[in-house]
C-alpha cells in the first residue's frame, strides 16, 4: 500500500534482460533503509526489490508489467517517481494507492496558468465513470486531484513543488503515463454494478 506521495525522483542506471524479466537498476540519494524484499513503486507501479547497495537498488518487471505500464519505455537516465510502500504509524498525506496500474494515459496539453501547469490527459473508454472532478487519482505514482474529467479526457494542477520533485514536471506532450484510478471509486463502481446485476435478477 502507498499514499501517491513521491519520496525522490531516482535515476536509471541500468536497464538489462534476464531469464525474461527486465532487471532496472534504480539510483537514489534521499532513501534509507532500502532492503531485498521490499516493495517500492516505480511511476507508481509496485515492484519488489531483490538487491541492494548504498545508494542503488535492482527491481525486476515481468513482461505483463512492461506492457500495461510506461516502464517499457524506460531509457538508462531516465527520471522515475519512487515511494516506498507504508509502514504503520506513516502519515497518509495523499491517497490509499494500491501500486497496480489501471491503464496508460497520454499527455495531451500542459498550460501555464500563474506558478502552476495545467495538464490535461486521456485516457481509456472503460475508465470512464473512475474518474470524477474533485477526485483522487495517481499518475507516475503521484496522487493528484482531478479538475475536469469528460470524453476520455481529464486535467490537474501541476504546483512548483510537484513539478520540482517529481518527474511530472518533465512531461511532453504524447508522453505515456502510469493511471491508478482511486480505491475507493474501484469498490463502489463494482457495488453499484453487482447491485445492478442482482436488481435484473
Amino acid at each position: 500500500m502507498f499514499s501517491g506521495i513521491i519520496k525522490e525522483a531516482g535515476t536509471i542506471s541500468n536497464l538489462e534482460f534476464k531469464d525474461g524479466l527486465l532487471e532496472i537498476s534504480v539510483s537514489f540519494n534521499k532513501l534509507t533503509n532500502v532492503q531485498a524484499g521490499d516493495s517500492i513503486a516505480i511511476n507508481g507501479c509496485c515492484l519488489t526489490v531483490t538487491r541492494t547497495s548504498q545508494s542503488s537498488f535492482i527491481v525486476q518487471a515481468t513482461e505483463e508489467t512492461l506492457q500495461k505500464t510506461n516502464l517499457k519505455y524506460l531509457e538508462i537516465n531516465s527520471t522515475i517517481n519512487l515511494e516506498p510502500s507504508l509502514r504503520l504509524g506513516d502519515k497518509l498525506d495523499g491517497h490509499l494507492v494500491l501500486g497496480h496500474i489501471d491503464a496508460l494515459g497520454k499527455t495531451l496539453s500542459i498550460e501555464k496558468s500563474d506558478e502552476n501547469i495545467i495538464v490535461k490527459i486521456y485516457y481509456p473508454p472503460e475508465l470512464t465513470g473512475f474518474i470524477a472532478p474533485k477526485g483522487s487519482i495517481t499518475v507516475n505514482g503521484v496522487s493528484l486531484t482531478v479538475i475536469e474529467s469528460k470524453d476520455s479526457i481529464f486535467s490537474f494542477t501541476l504546483i512548483p513543488y510537484t513539478r520540482d520533485n517529481t518527474n511530472l514536471g518533465l512531461l511532453k506532450i504524447g508522453d505515456a503515463v502510469n493511471l491508478e484510478i482511486d480505491v475507493l471509486s474501484r469498490y463502489l463502481i463494482n457495488y453499484l454494478e453487482s447491485r445492478r446485476v442482482e436488481v435484473k435478477g
